[in-house]
């Protein structure tokens, strides 16, 4: 049924009215679907931004929203030419990351037959010949984490447009479908996550971040510099059963898994040996621990004891979640481990 619809990539010239005065969820009434706006600036080639790839992560829009009123005030060009793609629309308009007969829209750059593959393939395609300047996705989490940056090469112009947003860097290779890791086939490009979507001080922060990226005359290739960030390797990812029934706290045991209430404080806090993660209430399913390369290493991460669910080794988790929705969508969170660029 899915390869029945029709989708089309909208390509603008110039802002339509009132884009910069709504809000995400208002979006619909102006474009009509993920839409890559070309706003001209001083200098060539562009920086290319995207945001909305989840439609309940607003926080990438509204800091671009304010950095194209700030220069339209002004009567100012942008620093440099800007091409801003607007991604799932009709998801942010429900608050919702994905609508259900949609993909994650993040999932989907490393092609395949749905609709959706078939319009990111082409704006891939129009990236690729007029190669941007940098690239950069903007994200919220779902869970309480530290702002950060992530990359997919740990080549210098990577790791250094990443510390422009934060000291703290995850380099991951998977998922492989993300769009940061595609555009990084051509042009330094990152993912930023900038904490809980209704945080007033991720939209300052990415506004910063994006006013600095404009005035780069370029980004430097050596990384042997003093001010060296905070780097973690993602190793692996936990995945929950599909149709599993999940929740948090110990006293909730109408579940097939409980989690811990402090799930999310563990995140980027190196957690040691037999942490208590949660406890198991059907003996017939079981957490997939995955790694780098689609494996099944759950074994080497995870014990199941008297009902508890442990961790064998010392780990860094990130993004670990108690919004159930994303836990089952995705995953529950990620294991990583210190990561020396040297």
């Amino acid at each position: 049924m899915g390869s029945l619809r029709i989708m089309e990539l909208h390509i603008l010239d110039e802002i339509p009215n009132r884009l910069l005065e709504l809000s995400p969820a208002e979006l619909h009434e102006v474009l009509p679907g993920p839409t890559l706006l070309k706003i001209p600036g001083e200098k060539e080639p562009p920086f290319f931004i995207s945001t909305l790839l989840h439609g309940d992560e607003p926080t990438g829009f509204l800091a671009v929203q304010q950095l194209l009123n700030h220069y339209r005030m002004q009567e100012k060009p942008l620093p440099r030419s800007v091409w801003l793609f607007l991604g799932n629309i009709a998801a942010a308009r429900n608050h919702v990351r994905h609508l259900p007969d949609q993909p994650d829209y993040n999932r989907i750059w490393k092609g395949g037959t749905l609709p959706e593959h078939q319009l990111v393939a082409e704006l891939l395609d129009i990236l690729k010949a007029n190669k941007p300047f940098a690239g950069v996705d903007i994200h919220n989490t779902s869970g309480k984490n530290p702002h950060y940056a992530c990359v997919n090469k740990l080549d210098g112009p990577f790791i250094n447009l990443g510390k422009i947003f934060s000291q703290t860097i995850v380099y991951f290779t998977r998922p492989e479908e993300v769009l940061s890791r595609a555009l990084a086939e051509f042009c330094p490009a990152i993912t930023v996550e900038s904490g809980l979507a209704r945080d007033p001080f991720g939209v300052d922060h990415v506004l910063d971040f994006l006013e600095q990226c404009l005035a780069l005359e370029s980004i430097p290739e050596d990384m042997n510099n003093p001010a060296q960030p905070r780097v973690y390797h993602s190793i692996a990812r936990i995945e929950v059963p599909d149709n599993s029934r999940i929740g948090f706290g110990e006293t909730c045991r109408d579940t097939d898994f409980n989690f811990v209430e402090n799930l999310e404080s563990m995140n980027f806090v190196e957690q040691a040996e037999n942490t208590l993660v949660g406890w198991r209430h059907n003996s017939d399913l079981k957490l997939a621990v995955v790694d780098e390369h689609g494996e099944d290493v759950s074994d080497g991460f995870i014990s199941y004891t008297n009902g508890e669910i442990r961790l064998i080794r010392s780990v860094v988790p990130s993004m670990l979640t108690t919004f159930a929705p994303n836990v089952l969508d995705d995953c529950l969170g990620y294991l990583m481990q210190r990561y020396s660029l040297e």
